[in-house]
């Protein structure tokens, strides 16, 4: 029999108490019905007792660059977390700990002086050096870098020690540790990086990093391979296959990946994947802790710029048939834009604001649809059909098709206009392809555990506000927060900061799933949860006892 780890069950994940939920029967606004499960959240997979020669792993796209700064989507992410590593790095249990940086001094709340670790060295042989460091975060802190965002609050980046490097604040942050755990961190070395120029990251050129496998072959559209540097300066760390080959396919690729037995895991973009592949013999499935949360985003074209619009249909918004027809049970419906695994210290207090929010039902009741009518008629139905964007996938279709039913129960005109997965791509970096388009879903997840990462997404000039919102209490309220490094007093603040972000419901909360991990049997030793966009899931990968 296939082996599933699915069960109802209380579970610690880093210190963080997380529940295995259960998905009530059906109830309507997706496509098809599916099926009541439970699921457990893990950590990770047992430990590896062993080497293994090669693991093959399924991707849900090509990587479309492995240069930090200009990498999109987490299938990069998940290649240049093991071949790349940072000044810190999330640990499983996510914690952060110095990594490149052996050690950090906070003499003010502005200032970090990073002690850089020596007996580094890049996969070209050179020892990493305190110029590298400031070299690279330099190189992050480019407007055109895509960690651009990471930097914004650094006034200063210098070297002020032969293995040493300070950096100057604008403000207090305490979300420093986290930004350096990600890509805005990562150390490149810089006589390869710079020597390739804007060819750095494509297929065909070096790596520049220090991390436990090095870049070994790149074919455009067919595979991507890394392989074992033996010279890796963390000898604990060492990795324990040989070598990794990536190969990549829609959803339905992937499950015929996995079913034929022509690889060995893979992270699902969705769980909409589960029910295709639970019986195959000899692969198990795994749930890990996810900081994204399904969410209907709203642009400026015009329709849904009108706060009580959005909020009409946020009561109106059926979570639990998404939840059952979009994402096969496997879930739960979801009331923040942050997901449960954004909540990485004071739980809680997350929790306890989490409770309290309202007008975010999981299944709209007959006195949430008369609110919704109410607001409509303040607002004044739009002119024209509230557009909502799907690429075709079974989950953004049944979120399309939940606004379409949404909208016709409280006297809005919704309409559902199909992309292409490149053109639903467009939707989140181009102004002028989302002209036409009201709403666009995504998960939209953080690769930290600080719910507050989320919420600078909607600061005023931020490229992420699609809406144009512009709210001077937002603004106050989010400097309050990002100035606090004691986590209890931030996670109440931060708190606050969700309820005004949903009373004016910038982002509507639809739905969380967990973090998908397929895995032969035969191994073990990956990580279940978000950290595998960041940290070297692979390398710990080996045979199973």
């Amino acid at each position: 029999m296939k082996k599933t780890h699915i069960s109802v069950a209380t579970v610690l994940i880093g210190g963080l108490a997380l529940t295995g939920c259960t998905s009530p029967e059906p109830t309507g606004g997706g496509e098809e019905e599916g099926e009541a499960r439970e699921f457990e959240l893990v950590e990770s997979t047992p430990s590896a007792s062993g080497e293994i020669d090669a693991i093959d792993w399924a991707l849900s796209e090509e990587p479309n660059s492995l240069d930090p700064d200009r990498a999109n989507g987490g299938d990069s992410d998940a290649v240049i977390a093991n071949v790349c590593e940072g000044l810190f790095r999330m640990q499983t249990d996510l914690s952060v700990e110095p990594w490149l940086a052996e050690s950090v001094q906070q003499p003010d709340d502005v200032t970090f002086v990073l002690g850089i670790r020596s007996g580094v060295t890049f996969h070209s042989g050179r020892d990493m050096t305190a110029d590298d460091v400031v070299w690279s975060l330099e190189r992050h802190s480019r407007p055109e870098s895509g960690e651009s965002d990471e930097f914004s609050n650094i006034t200063a980046i210098e070297k002020t020690g032969d293995m040493e490097v300070t950096l100057t604040l604008e403000e207090p942050d305490p979300q420093f540790e986290y930004r350096m755990a990600g890509g805005a961190g990562i150390i490149l070395d810089s006589e390869v990086a710079s020597a390739q120029g804007q060819d750095y990251g494509t297929a065909g050129s070096e790596d520049a990093c220090t991390g436990p496998y090095v870049l070994d072959e790149w074919n455009v559209g067919s595979n991507l391979s890394i392989s074992r540097y033996d010279d890796y300066w963390h000898t604990d760390g060492r990795a324990l296959s040989e070598s990794v080959t990536f190969t990549w396919g829609d959803e339905t690729t992937v499950a015929n990946m996995v079913r034929a037995g022509n690889v060995d895991g893979t992270f699902l973009a969705e769980p909409t994947l589960v029910p295709t592949i639970e019986d195959v013999e000899g692969m198990s499935i795994y749930y890990g802790a996810s900081t994204g949360a399904e969410k209907l985003i709203p642009t400026d074209r015009g329709n849904a710029t009108d706060p009580r619009i959005r909020k009409a249909l946020s009561l109106a918004m059926d979570r639990q048939g998404i939840v059952t027809a979009g994402l096969q049970g496997i879930g739960e419906p979801w009331k923040s834009p942050a997901g449960p695994g954004a909540w990485g210290y004071a739980r809680d207090t997350f929790e306890a604001a989490y409770d309290a929010i309202e007008g975010v039902p999981v299944s709209p009741e007959e006195a949430d649809i008369e609110q919704a009518k109410e607001l409509v008629a303040e607002a004044g139905v739009p002119d024209g059909p509230i557009v909502v964007a799907s690429n075709g996938t079974q989950l953004r279709n049944v979120i399309a098709n939940a606004t379409v039913s949404a909208g016709e129960q409280i006297g809005l005109d919704v309409e559902v206009r199909m992309y292409s997965d490149a053109e639903y791509g467009e939707l989140f970096s181009s102004p002028e392809a989302r002209a036409d388009v009201d709403f666009v879903s995504d998960d939209w997840y953080l690769s930290k555990p600080e719910a507050l990462g989320l919420y600078d997404n909607l600061l005023p000039g931020e490229s992420s506000n699609y809406l144009g919102y512009e709210g001077d209490e937002y603004v106050e309220l989010y400097k309050k927060a990002a100035a606090i490094y004691e986590e209890d007093e931030r996670a109440g603040v931060v708190s606050e900061l969700q309820a005004l972000a949903l009373d004016e419901m910038l982002w509507i909360p639809l739905a969380s799933a967990p973090i998908t991990l397929v895995l032969d049997d035969a191994l073990t030793g990956a990580p279940t949860s978000f950290v595998y966009r960041t940290y070297p899931w692979a390398a710990g990968i080996g045979a199973a006892s």
